[in-house]
């Protein structure tokens, strides 16, 4: 995996350079590295040893995740408490370009893709499409759960599976609350999808 430096960059009141591109892209593939991250995002600093008592990880690894994602500049040191160093997450958007729609990668997306190993779908998806078409099925699934498309239509537009669709789609209802408590994803019969309804790619794109 590989991605120009040119289009990733901090999305912060100061945007810089994300320089650490190897890193990113094990930010993508690694749920550890992934989990970490989203841990100092959420908490809005944490220390190394606050790090070590949260997660799964060595303490070695952590410090090692560490050490590369401030490198990376996906975190920055804002403090020194005691002499332990106190760190925030940096934001930061990476977009590209699938089917002249704009996708991007965000560190929300990052967060679900820290629990792929949870959510077999999750996992699928990323290891026999990618990271471009998960996280075009990502920004569809939001759509999906504001009535603008259906799961066949975000299975047609990415390429998946009327049934893989459906099962990310549940994954991502439960990670990311979607819906409302008493019903989950709705199922879709073949009528409700018209193949010649026209380019549903540039209708998504223009909603």
């Amino acid at each position: 995996m590989s991605y120009d430096t040119e289009h990733v960059r901090n999305a912060g009141d100061t945007p810089g350079m994300i320089t650490g591109i190897p890193t990113f892209a094990e930010l993508l593939e690694n749920p550890s590295l992934a989990s970490l991250y989203t841990s100092i995002r959420r908490s809005a600093t944490a220390t190394g040893p606050e790090l070590v008592e949260t997660t799964t990880v060595s303490k070695k690894t952590v410090y090692d995740y560490l050490h590369k994602l401030e490198q990376a500049g996906l975190i920055s040191k804002v403090d020194d408490d005691g002499g332990t160093a106190v760190y925030t997450a940096e934001e930061f958007e990476l977009t590209l370009t699938v089917r002249e729609t704009e996708v991007s990668i965000t560190p929300e997306l990052i967060e679900v893709i820290a629990q792929k190993n949870e959510y077999p779908a999750i996992e699928r998806i990323l290891e026999d499409h990618g990271i471009v078409t998960f996280a075009l099925a990502y920004d569809l699934v939001k759509a999906h759960s504001k009535g603008n498309v259906t799961i066949r239509q975000i299975a047609s537009l990415t390429d998946l599976s009327p049934g893989t669709a459906y099962d990310l789609v549940e994954a991502l209802y439960s990670i990311l609350d979607l819906g409302d408590d008493e019903s989950g994803p709705t199922t879709y019969t073949p009528d409700d999808f018209d193949e010649d309804e026209g380019d549903l790619l540039g209708e998504f794109a223009d909603k």
